[in-house]
């Protein structure tokens, strides 16, 4: 990581691998870096819940400069006066249910970062298979367009030989021209994918994706996988926090229906008369005591207070059903996906192994002057059809993996 960041600074371009790809966009993304500020911000959302049971030391001071008209006999003309004051909370449900709600925050935060890493690591994922994957067809058209290249020299070697038609030789030149559009339309392709790369890396000195697609078989039952994704599933996990947070919200809205109970101590003093020296007496001692409070009526804001936060309760049950439900469909879909990916890449291995020996074939018999150009065009367009569908299918399979893995961690 620190060399790719050496090269970042220095402004040198480099290739990327998988690996480095999620440790850089974990490290840049916008919203990683908002969810980390949410975490600080619920620790500090926790320190302010618990300066509710701490006591509240107070210091209040004050001076009143009196007129002449109003200062006669005894009283001075400069008046002050001072507290000191203690209050301790005894007991306010309040104040305990806030705190538990706020270290609940405090999880769900957490959660929603870790979720927010699995989503952007699934995103950075589909992206570099995506690339691989056109990387390999701008391979393929550029092998394709050396093809015809060296199939229109020859065209043109017979046409002259007076052993061609001029059609058929028009024809060789109209196939190396498309192939020529092809590849600068697999190239536009590419390098918008790779745009879109750098954006979400937030990295503009990348020159391309290390590796290969490849395909490894993936044999894990379903009803375990489903087991995994009730366990560890990021998106559930900040659902089923959220519901308890709401009841948290319950809790809260429920404790102002109980009293609360606190101790208060306190020293004081102020300026008295004057004394018959001339000088100011003050007036000094001790206050303690305890307040107890209860409300009686508040015309039924309690109750619908708590009307309130018992329906945003419900509201979130019925949410997390569907969030449950919805991340076993999608992984159901995933795994027949992956299964019917499966089959079609066995399939197209063979076809791929019979689509090149024809190919060989009809090369070798168009060189000699045997067969057509027909067959030939036939040959290698079924060739490139082929084997471009292959690596479409390896980025599929890889996307679907990388979906599984997501939603199963």
């Amino acid at each position: 990581m620190m060399f790719l960041l050496l090269l970042f600074l220095l402004g040198i371009s480099y290739a990327i691998s998988l690996e480095e790809a999620v440790e850089v966009a974990l490290k840049n993304n916008t919203s990683v870096r908002i969810s980390e500020l949410d975490i600080r911000k619920a620790e500090q959302a926790i320190r302010q819940a618990r300066a509710g049971i701490l006591p509240q030391v107070n210091l209040s001071y004050s001076y009143t400069r009196l007129s002449d008209s109003l200062a006669y006999g005894f009283t001075p003309k400069d008046r002050q006066s001072y507290l000191i004051g203690l209050n301790q909370t005894i007991f306010d449900r309040s104040i305990f249910t806030a705190i538990t709600l706020a270290k609940d925050s405090m999880e769900l935060k957490k959660l929603v970062h870790e979720d927010v890493k699995r989503t952007v690591e699934y995103q950075v994922k589909s992206l570099f298979y995506a690339l691989l994957y056109k990387k390999k067809v701008v391979e393929l058209l550029k092998e394709n367009l050396s093809y015809w290249e060296e199939n229109y020299k020859l065209a043109q070697a017979k046409y002259q030989a007076g052993i061609l038609t001029k059609v058929d030789l028009i024809r060789t030149q109209a196939q190396l021209e498309s192939a020529k559009a092809a590849l600068e339309q697999a190239k536009t392709d590419y390098i918008k994918s790779l745009e879109d790369f750098k954006n979400l890396l937030k990295v503009d000195s990348i020159t391309e994706p290390e590796g290969e697609l490849s395909y490894s078989p993936f044999d894990k039952p379903l009803d375990i996988l489903q087991e995994e994704l009730l366990k560890n599933n990021s998106t559930l996990k900040v659902e089923r926090v959220n519901y308890r947070v709401l009841q948290r919200q319950v809790e809260l809205a429920k404790a102002s229906y109980y009293p609360t109970l606190s101790a208060n101590l306190g020293y004081q003093g102020s300026t008295g008369k004057k004394s018959f020296s001339g000088g100011t007496q003050w007036i000094e001692g001790y206050t303690a005591g305890v307040s107890l409070n209860y409300k009686i009526f508040d015309g039924f804001a309690r109750d619908a207070n708590v009307a309130q936060a018992q329906i945003d309760l419900l509201k979130e049950a019925q949410n997390l059903k569907d969030v449950e439900s919805t991340q076993l469909t999608l992984l159901r879909k995933a795994y027949d996906d992956l299964q019917s990916l499966k089959t079609q890449i066995d399939a197209t291995l063979k076809s791929l192994e019979a689509s090149k020996e024809a190919l060989r074939l009809s090369t070798e018999r168009y060189r000699y002057g045997i067969t057509t150009l027909l067959e030939v065009l036939d040959a290698r367009n079924n060739y490139n059809t082929t084997l471009q569908n292959l690596y479409l299918l390896y980025y599929n399979y890889n996307s679907t993996l990388a979906l599984i893995e997501r939603l199963t961690r």
